[in-house]
């Protein structure tokens, strides 16, 4: 008679045990009923919210992260990544190029002033034939008569700005082949 008490207080014990483990709910808090309410960004599977990172990040509260704000990031993915986040090239990150990097969008202005600094081998703030081609910048090689309104063979700030501008609402080539 005492074995059974003993098996039967057991297995109370355990069932409750069981249950109080349930009750918990999965590992790591997930609060919020389970159905994606009371999800914040940042937490694992959701996006990151980028005010609330901007918010983090921004220590001298000018609503932007410079470069110095960005090296405190944990991860470091935006100091890695900060020139590319950075598209009009101000030096620092607001929260509307914030959130096009977090959506994983492709930066949609491409910076003049980038190209150049990054293909002007001479420094004359200009690009020229040769320089293109010696990085294999097949767009602006196709489209350098184009891209050169004033006919002086070079490529020059403006002239790049003005045609990024241009194309950028053109859909660009599908690279597959289709097949006959």
């Amino acid at each position: 008679m005492k074995n059974k008490k003993l098996k039967s207080a057991l297995t109370l014990i355990i069932i409750l045990l069981t249950f109080s483990l349930y009750a918990q709910g999965p590992p790591g808090g997930g609060q919020g009923g389970g159905r994606g309410q009371g999800q914040q960004g940042g937490q694992r599977g959701g996006k990151p919210d980028a005010s609330k990172i901007l918010e983090k990040l921004d220590t001298n509260n000018d609503k932007v992260i410079d470069k110095d704000e960005a090296s405190k990031d944990q991860r470091g993915k935006i100091a890695e990544d900060f020139d590319e986040i950075d598209t009009n090239d101000d030096e620092v990150i607001d929260l509307e190029e914030l959130k096009a990097s977090l959506n994983d969008r492709k930066p949609k202005k491409i910076s003049a002033k980038k190209i150049i600094k990054e293909l002007d081998d001479n420094d004359d703030g200009t690009l020229n034939k040769l320089e293109v081609a010696a990085k294999n910048k097949k767009e602006l090689s196709e489209n350098f008569s184009e891209i050169d309104t004033n006919n002086d063979n070079e490529l020059d700030l403006e002239e790049l700005k003005a045609f990024y501008a241009k194309n950028l609402d053109k859909p660009k080539k599908n690279k597959r082949r289709e097949r006959d």
